[in-house]
């Protein structure tokens, strides 16, 4: 049946001449409690996994329950070049001087207009590590950090896949 809908969407795109490209994931920016924290270079763990229970019957050999378990999110690691604002220094200092900050925020990715388009926003976050730049002067590279964010949970919201629709 799925199939069907795929098949009916990309006919009724074509006829009303729509198209529906996927995003660009060089397109995005970063923002916690209301505050653009940067530009980033690049945003890595987005993503959560359901731990997995097997449990099989006695006396049956042949098969075996798979049941969801506890689910897990990845660290988030956002990338970004030094520049002389750098509020997610700041932050990170009150992890250093021993008063976590939690804080909500969200990742979006931009359309080609510039707008947000599709985001996930997480919850309680706090950085819980700093990686510096690799400095070289035989390189003529941006001098890049990264922070490792801890949080307790991404959700996509409905906003947001509808937003992606426009």
């Amino acid at each position: 049946m799925a199939i069907g809908v795929n098949v009916g969407m990309a006919i009724a795109q074509r006829k009303l001449g729509l198209r529906v490209d996927p995003f660009k994931s060089y397109n995005f920016y970063v923002e916690v409690e209301g505050i653009v924290v940067g530009a980033f270079m690049a945003v890595d763990g987005l993503g959560s996994s359901a731990e997995v229970k097997t449990v099989r019957q006695g006396g049956v050999n042949d098969t075996e329950y798979k049941l969801p378990g506890q689910i897990s999110y990845s660290d988030l690691v956002l990338k970004a070049g030094i520049t002389a604002l750098d509020p997610m220094w700041a932050w990170y200092q009150c992890t250093l001087s021993g008063k976590i900050k939690r804080k909500n925020g969200s990742i979006y990715v931009l359309n080609d207009q510039g707008l947000p388009c599709h985001w996930w926003d997480f919850f309680n976050a706090w950085p819980m590590c700093w990686q510096g730049p690799e400095l070289d002067a035989g390189q003529n590279l941006v001098a890049c950090q990264s922070f490792t964010l801890a949080h307790e949970g991404i959700r996509k919201s409905l906003l947001s896949s509808a937003a992606g629709l426009l």
